[in-house]
């Protein structure tokens, strides 16, 4: 039998003539002697605290992720998900799936709610973003940590009932963003207790600055912020890159300026590089 798929495997004329066939072939035998065809290996890149900032370098698949959150205070004015509609219409105009972390004041609000149903339905990945989006710990000490255990797990308790709702189930949405993609030793462990899987963007993509309005002084425009992309390509590769795109209409910034508005551009650059997109339902299926 063994014989037999090296046999398939070597004939290059017959896998040239019928390569679909074969496969499937190849499927069947392997399940006919007990066994499975082999998985995809997984290979995670981590941080210094452990949470995952690159997939697979050697591959090139990139895998989009698009965060949001809703300010109560305001009434979403500063932060919002209003970019996730628009960015669901491109991605399904090229065929791509992404990765969707809203926090759960997203997953109240009623204009939103059909949104979410959309992310689920055309086969995205859903997860949080925490709960009320937390600032886990200082950004001029980051050791000290601002949020303890107790309160960092009701919130999250918080984001996991809005999820599910949406009749997600936590095995479904275990990989998370932590808030602010920022976070320490302590609030990652924690985190992770409390059993999620933490994924931030990979370091030197900076399209998560794209909240920063012209008055800021760490300002870069939405062309600078995705010409980042290029040139990290051209430095580094973005072989199983995570690349952050906020989903959010920020007040000061203009549509031209919102790098989501650009994100079609950038799908079909990066598939002309031959990049193909992968999301965490992917992971999760290659951890299985």
């Amino acid at each position: 039998m063994i014989g037999y798929i090296c046999m398939l495997i070597t004939n290059k004329p017959a896998i040239m003539k019928n390569i679909h066939s074969n496969l499937c072939l190849i499927t069947l035998l392997f399940m006919s002697i007990g066994c499975n065809p082999p998985k995809p290996e997984l290979e995670l890149v981590r941080d210094q605290y452990g949470v995952v900032t690159q997939i697979n370098p050697q591959e090139k698949s990139i895998y989009l992720i698009f965060t949001g959150h809703f300010s109560t205070n305001d009434d979403g004015f500063f932060e919002n998900f209003d970019g996730a509609a628009p960015v669901l219409q491109t991605l399904a105009e090229h065929d791509v799936k992404g990765s969707f972390f809203p926090t759960g004041n997203c997953f109240r609000v009623e204009r939103y709610r059909q949104v979410m149903h959309d992310i689920i339905d055309q086969g995205h990945y859903l997860s949080g973003h925490s709960d009320r989006h937390l600032l886990l710990c200082s950004y001029e000490d980051r050791h000290i940590s601002l949020v303890t255990f107790d309160s960092l797990a009701r919130d999250i308790t918080n984001m996991e009932q809005e999820i599910e709702k949406f009749g997600v189930t936590k095995e479904e949405y275990l990989w998370l963003v932590p808030p602010y993609e920022y976070y320490n030793q302590c609030s990652a462990d924690a985190l992770r207790t409390l059993g999620y899987k933490l994924a931030n963007p990979t370091p030197g993509l900076v399209t998560s600055m794209d909240w920063m309005g012209p008055n800021h002084p760490q300002y870069h425009s939405a062309e600078q912020l995705i010409n980042n992309i290029w040139v990290f390509e051209n430095e580094h590769t973005l072989n199983g890159a995570i690349i952050l795109i906020h989903a959010m209409n920020y007040p000061d910034r203009t549509d031209e300026d919102r790098p989501y508005t650009h994100l079609g551009e950038i799908i079909e650059r990066l598939k002309s590089m031959g990049y193909g997109f992968m999301t965490f339902k992917d992971v999760i299926a290659m951890e299985e």
